[in-house]
């Protein structure tokens, strides 16, 4: 088995291709639930269907690097605010877990601690993001978009999508807390720096947070507030090598 320490986050990372490799999809129908594949049924579009299921069987592919557990055993449930879990087997250590997928890409986290988050987003996908950034950022947030030049602007607005929805993912609460009731500001001394301000019910020095890229179109946030001692350190690791 892989080894997890406390303090560590591993992301595995997929890209899903278009179109997506036929020998990881047939392997991946063979590792969903009846719910999962009911899901992807009810897709209309076969490579949303697709995205679906390999992002689902490379999350239950990654768990089983951390237990005794055959992909397809686990059992998976979504809690009251959405945040999803293990539901069985139980198992002697912590295992928490983390999925997100966008256009060609998918991306789960795991950790021994339960508040952690994963977004990726597809910075090629049209967004009006300035009028997304009104509507659900802080309003430090919108101005800091703003005095951006403009071939900037989209960039950061992803920067930003992201990081708050790893957040909100990662406190367990989602929807739940409004999405410009805490904001993420980039210090100008130092803008690759992260600072979370927030009157979210969550004291932000507790948290933290890791941004990577994966080419030039996607971008990857992780929220965590993990044990009080230590230094989290996050490993990449590439999920195509799971199927």
């Amino acid at each position: 088995m892989r080894e997890l320490g406390p303090s560590q986050i591993h992301l595995w990372q997929y890209p899903i291709g278009d179109p997506p490799d036929a020998r990881h999809l047939a392997r991946a129908m063979t590792l969903l639930s009846d719910a999962e594949k009911n899901r992807c049924a009810a897709f209309h579009m076969e490579k949303h269907a697709a995205e679906y299921a390999l992002s689902h069987a490379m999350l239950r592919l990654a768990l089983s690097e951390y237990a005794p557990v055959r992909p397809e055993q686990w059992q998976l449930l979504t809690g009251e605010k959405g945040k999803p879990e293990i539901a069985a087997p139980a198992l002697d250590t912590p295992l928490c877990f983390n999925l997100s997928h966008t256009d060609g890409f998918a991306v789960c986290v795991a950790g021994r601690f339960r508040h952690l988050g994963v977004d990726v987003e597809n910075m090629n996908r049209r967004t009006s993001h300035q009028e997304l950034a009104q509507r659900f950022f802080a309003p430090a947030e919108s101005e800091y978009l703003r005095s951006l030049p403009p071939s900037l602007q989209r960039e950061a607005f992803f920067r930003i999508w992201t990081l708050k929805e790893a957040y909100i993912k990662a406190d367990g609460r989602g929807l739940s807390i409004p999405l410009d009731s805490f904001c993420f500001r980039f210090p100008t001394e130092n803008p690759a720096q992260v600072a979370l301000e927030s009157n979210a019910q969550s004291n932000p020095d507790h948290w933290s947070f890791f941004e990577f890229r994966h080419g030039e179109d996607y971008r990857i946030s992780i929220g965590a507030k993990g044990p009080a001692s230590g230094t989290l350190q996050v490993l990449r690791l590439e999920a195509a090598t799971l199927f």
